[in-house]
């Protein structure tokens, strides 16, 4: 007999489960499974609890032993719109009704610890036997594989005891999913072999935080509409238009893209932006624009999320925000080079909030990403707030 697997998120991205039989599963497969939605954070009250998990085909993995599917929430044979899930898919409902496909990867941060304390001494890119996680990073992209998550690199980072994983590019409802149960399987290796992998945004005072950057663009046609021979950048106007979005209302998008009191203390630091710029080489700016080597390859990197952040609502924000500024041709401030802080330019820059606080009243002031978190809005300030 067979395990299946149903999952989903809580409102701050913590993965749930259901474990069904077979045949149960396809049961489910119409009717769906009940479950409690009171007593998941951030979905229902008491008194309209009743909830479904309906299977989402298209989204099956192989972990443990088990079938993994990720799931939607229903409620009254409805797509529950409170549903992070549910939310981004709405969001990608507009863009497909202008005939566009978003792809998005993302790269994982994590420490991975012995005793509570860092695992080595290695730095960036170091090798065994200087680096301790060798061993284990080769077990986590065999189940990365085997679970059919792909993965493209994963390497040592700077911080000691800090690695990375990178998930290739993928439609943004799968990019979500493959990121959660990412961050499954990262802890579980870990566990196994008698360690602790942390995402935590900083987990160690003075060393490198965890970021989870993010690679976007948009297509139509098979086209990449993010490249453009002539320009300097080789990007688009609508590029530039989809940055201007984004920066109109990256306060906001903060109390979603760092949603804990610790995220702020990575922010300024390590290369982790602070301030609202963007350029090509400089590392700490808010988004970096890779070096396009192919129309495919053009991008946009948005470097200020880290691994706390519940993907759905994090992809869902970021991109509602990028339509808006390529719908109304939000322009942006033309790009930054030369480093700022020797320039002095940092100065005359403005910054993202330098706390959780700042941030959830950056978010209430903003009708766009209330408008998008729905039903959730309510409930993500409430959260944040307590």
């Amino acid at each position: 007999m067979k395990v299946i697997s149903l999952r989903f998120s809580d409102l701050n991205g913590n993965l749930k489960e259901v474990l069904i039989s077979e045949k149960k599963f396809e049961e489910s497969k119409e009717k769906g499974i009940w479950f409690d939605g009171s007593s998941v954070q951030g979905l229902m009250r008491r008194f309209e609890s009743d909830m479904r998990l309906k299977v989402d085909p298209n989204s099956s993995y192989k972990f443990n032993n088990m079938i993994i599917y990720f799931s939607d929430i229903y409620q009254a044979n409805k797509p529950f719109d409170g549903d992070p899930r549910i939310i981004l898919k709405n969001v990608l409902n507009e863009f497909s009704s202008l005939g566009l496909e978003v792809f998005i990867a993302g790269e994982l941060e994590f420490y991975l610890l012995k005793n509570n304390e860092a695992l080595d001494t290695a730095t960036y890119f170091d090798v065994s036997p200087r680096d301790k996680a060798h061993e284990i990073k080769i077990k986590i992209a065999e189940a990365l594989s085997e679970a059919g998550i792909e993965w493209e690199t994963g390497h040592h980072e700077v911080g000691p005891g800090q690695n990375e994983i990178d998930i290739k590019y993928d439609f943004p409802v799968k990019t979500a999913d493959k990121i959660l149960l990412t961050k499954n399987i990262v802890k579980i290796i870990a566990e196994s072999n008698e360690m602790k992998a942390t995402f935590m945004p900083k987990p160690f005072f003075s060393l490198p935080g965890n970021g989870m950057h993010l690679h976007i663009s948009l297509w139509k046609g098979g086209e990449n509409l993010f490249y453009d021979e002539n320009d300097p950048y080789k990007i688009s106007k609508l590029a530039r238009h989809f940055i201007g979005g984004i920066f109109k209302h990256i306060k906001a998008l903060t109390c979603i893209l760092n949603p804990t009191i610790n995220s702020y203390k990575r922010l300024g630091e390590f290369e982790a932006p602070k301030y609202i710029y963007w350029g090509r080489k400089n590392r700490d700016a808010l988004i970096r624009i890779p070096e396009i080597v192919h129309p495919s390859s053009s991008r946009i990197e948005l470097r200020s999320p880290d691994p706390s952040t519940n993907p759905y609502l994090a992809f869902a924000v970021v991109l509602k925000a990028g339509l808006e500024g390529i719908k109304n041709k939000v322009e942006v401030e033309e790009p930054i080079e030369e480093d700022i802080y020797e320039s002095g330019i940092y100065k005359k820059l403005d910054t993202l909030p330098s706390n959780l606080k700042e941030a959830i009243e950056f978010l209430k002031k903003d009708e766009l990403v209330k408008e998008t978190l729905s039903l959730a809005y309510e409930k993500v300030h409430r959260v944040k707030r307590k």
